[in-house]
């Protein structure tokens, strides 16, 4: 849209003008704040900054001046400057920490991450050999050491006796370490 036309559509009615230029000129100004505020602002900061853009846009448009050509560039100066007022606002409000500070100390956690990754590893390793055995071994080995249920009451689920369920536990128990072991767990991790 150019300035003669938007002035023209102004004298008309002021309000369908702003609609128009609004509808005409929304997607463009949504970009140029959205690539500013991006990497700072929530969704809501940039459709608002889109919003006082337009507000500003309306509120300081002098359609006496002698202007020419295209509106998108006027749009796009005031863009770039609104959502440059607000990467500024959103980054100076932002909480840095700094090593020196006693915040530091309350980020100090007594878990070990390392430790911590490397026993999830070993599990998630340990559940896929357990899978890959054949039933009834793994529901044996499962109920008895990851949900702590007597040899009786497994014989339940399974149909076995007792004793039956114990002597199969003890070979399966023989049977994963040679297989953890083949699969790279150390003695000293299966223990």
């Amino acid at each position: 849209m150019t300035h003669d036309k938007f002035r023209t559509l102004m004298k008309k009615s002021r309000q369908n003008a702003f609609k128009l230029l609004f509808d005409e000129y929304c997607d463009y100004v949504y970009a140029i704040v959205f690539n500013k505020l991006r990497s700072c602002g929530t969704k809501e900061d940039i459709d608002e900054c889109t919003g006082d853009v337009f507000a500003d846009v309306f509120r300081y448009y002098d359609s006496s001046a002698e202007n020419h050509g295209d509106l998108s560039g006027f749009i796009g100066t005031v863009a770039r400057r609104k959502a440059v007022n607000y990467f500024r606002k959103l980054t100076a409000s932002a909480e840095t920490v700094s090593i020196d500070t006693d915040a530091v100390l309350q980020l100090k956690s007594d878990s070990d991450i390392e430790y911590d990754t490397e026993k999830h590893e070993m599990q998630r390793k340990m559940l896929g050999i357990i899978n890959s055995l054949d039933e009834p071994d793994r529901t044996i080995i499962i109920q008895k050491y990851y949900y702590n249920r007597t040899s009786a009451e497994i014989s339940k689920m399974i149909s076995m006796t007792p004793q039956s369920v114990r002597v199969r536990s003890s070979r399966i128990v023989r049977k994963l370490k040679t297989m953890l072991e083949k699969s790279g767990f150390s003695k000293e991790e299966l223990i």
